[in-house]
């Protein structure tokens, strides 16, 4: 497992590499997700937003940090421009999330500057190419706040 995660590490701060991650990895974590599994060695959950300009369901699986009654996802998109899952968010934070097979509601909050840093370090501790990804930028960071919906 150490040297996958390793490798997952190298792999994503090739940035001739990462458009085909971006493109890849979301579509194939959504169907594996589906039935229990992964394309990861990180936590994985699958996030239902709806969208903000069709009102469908859209479903993104993300790298999660966990916390008491919640989860903190960041909107780092490999680097590129804020992701429609987080667009999404801002129009309606009313969301679902999965986790090994369960979905349960979830209100969606930005976090606060006051924690993002300290946060983000714990994102870029398993993930360090996230210091890559938002080097130029302060992505979106969101609390999605279980056991409830606005």
């Amino acid at each position: 497992m150490k040297a996958y995660r390793s490798f997952t590490r190298w792999i994503g701060s090739v940035r001739l590499v990462r458009p085909i991650l971006a493109w890849l990895v979301p579509r194939i974590d959504t169907v594996l997700l589906r039935w229990g599994g992964r394309i990861t060695p990180f936590p994985t959950m699958l996030l239902t937003t709806t969208g903000a300009a069709t009102g469908q369901p859209h479903q993104a699986p993300l790298w999660f940090l966990a916390e008491p009654g919640s989860y903190i996802v960041l909107a780092s998109n490999f680097g590129r421009r804020e992701p429609d899952w987080s667009c999404n968010l801002r129009a309606e934070p009313s969301c679902r999330v999965a986790l090994d097979g369960t979905e349960i509601a979830a209100a969606a909050e930005l976090v606060g500057d006051e924690q993002w840093d300290g946060y983000f370090e714990r994102f870029a501790e398993f993930y360090p190419t996230y210091r890559d990804y938002v080097a130029d930028r302060r992505a979106p960071m969101w609390r999605l706040v279980t056991g409830t919906e606005r």
